[in-house]
C-alpha cells in the first residue's frame, strides 16, 4: 500500500507541473495579443463594409438571385414578336416584289417580238429537240473511246499493282516458288522522308545492303526496322522469302527517327537464296502510313566492263 501511495502522490506531482507550465506559456502567448480597446481604436470597418458582410451572412455566400417579374416578361415577348413580324413583312414584300419585276420583264419581251421572231423561236426549239437523240451514239462513243485508252497494249510490261492481268502470281526463283509483291509501284522519297541504299551496284560478296532512312520532316517519324526484301522478273516485282522466318517481336519493332535525322539499317544476305544474274532488287521499308524503296543490283564483270568501255569511248 505505500508503495502505490508514493506512485500516486508522484503523478499528482507532475500534473501540477504539467499544468503550472501549461498556464505558463499560454500566459506568453496571450501577452502578444493586445486588448479589445486598442484593437477597435486600430481599425474601424465602414459602414459599406458592414452592409456588404451582413449580406453575405443571410445568402451564406451565395449570390441574390433575381426575379423577373411579369410586366418586365410580357414586354420582353411583346418585343421579341413584334422583331419577327417585322422580319416576316419585309421579306414577303421582296420576294413579292422580284416575282412582279420578273413576270412584268417575261411579259414584256414576248409582246415586244415581232410574229415572225415567234415563229423563228419556236422553229428553233423544234429542231434543237429533233437534234437531241441524234447525240447519244456520238456520247456512247466518247465513253467506249475513254475506256479502252486505260487498257494495256500487247507487249507491255506489266508494272500494275498485285492482281493486274498479264502478270503471274507466283513465279520460280532459285528452286521454289514466290509469290507477287502486294505493292508494284513504290517511290524512293516524298518531301519529308527518304531512302537511300550505300551503292546502287552491290559487290557479290558484299554480306549486307546498308539502307538509310532520312527524316526531313518537322516532326519525328516512326518506321519497322525489319524489311522486305524484291526481286524484279519480267517486269514484275516479287517478294524473296528469307530463309529463317524472323519472330513477331522483330517484325514489329519500330524505330523512332528524330527531325533532320537519319538512321542506318542492314539486310544480310546471307539470309536470303540470291540470283546474282536478276535484273534488280529493292529494299521495302515500311513506316507511319508509307511505303518506300530503294532499288539495287549486284555487279556483273562483263557487262560492267562493257559499259565502262563504252562510257569512256563516248
Amino acid at each position: 500500500m505505500a508503495g502505490s501511495d508514493k506512485r500516486d502522490k508522484a503523478l499528482d506531482v507532475k500534473e501540477e507541473l504539467l499544468k503550472e507550465a501549461l498556464d505558463a506559456c499560454m500566459e506568453e502567448q496571450l501577452s502578444f495579443i493586445p486588448p479589445e480597446c486598442e484593437i477597435a481604436r486600430m481599425h474601424t470597418f465602414s459602414q459599406e463594409f458592414r452592409e456588404y458582410m451582413e449580406r453575405l451572412l443571410k445568402t451564406k455566400g451565395r449570390p441574390e438571385r433575381r426575379t423577373i417579374q411579369r410586366k418586365e416578361f410580357i414586354y420582353s415577348f411583346n418585343k421579341v414578336a413584334a422583331s419577327i413580324l417585322v422580319l416576316l413583312v419585309v421579306s414577303g414584300a421582296i420576294a413579292g416584289g422580284a416575282l412582279l419585276l420578273s413576270k412584268s420583264g417575261s411579259k414584256g419581251n414576248y409582246a415586244d417580238m415581232a410574229p415572225a421572231e415567234m415563229q423563228e423561236v419556236s422553229e428553233e426549239e423544234e429542231a434543237v429537240t429533233a437534234e437531241a437523240p441524234a447525240e447519244e451514239p456520238v456520247d456512247g462513243e466518247d465513253q467506249n473511246s475513254e475506256a479502252g485508252a486505260g487498257t494495256q497494249e500487247p507487249g507491255e510490261a506489266p508494272t500494275g499493282d498485285a492482281g493486274e492481268a498479264g502478270v503471274s502470281e507466283s513465279v520460280e526463283f532459285m528452286g521454289s516458288s514466290i509469290s507477287l509483291a502486294d505493292n508494284q509501284r513504290l517511290q524512293e522519297k516524298t518531301e519529308t522522308v527518304k531512302t537511300l541504299v550505300n551503292s546502287p551496284v552491290i559487290a557479290r560478296d558484299a554480306e549486307s545492303v546498308k539502307v538509310t532512312i532520312g527524316n526531313m520532316d518537322e516532326r519525328p517519324i516512326y518506321y519497322y526496322a525489319s524489311m522486305d526484301l524484291e526481286v524484279l522478273i519480267d517486269g514484275a516485282w516479287y517478294l524473296v522469302p528469307p530463309k529463317e522466318k524472323p519472330t513477331e517481336e522483330e517484325e514489329n519493332r519500330l524505330v523512332r527517327l528524330e527531325p533532320g535525322m537519319a538512321q542506318d539499317e542492314e539486310i544480310f544476305l546471307e539470309n536470303y537464296e540470291l540470283d546474282y544474274e536478276a535484273e534488280m532488287y529493292r529494299a521495302v521499308t515500311y513506316m507511319d502510313g508509307l511505303i518506300l524503296c530503294s532499288q539495287f543490283r549486284f555487279e556483273n564483270p562483263e557487262e560492267d566492263l562493257e559499259e565502262a568501255l563504252e562510257q569512256t569511248w563516248e
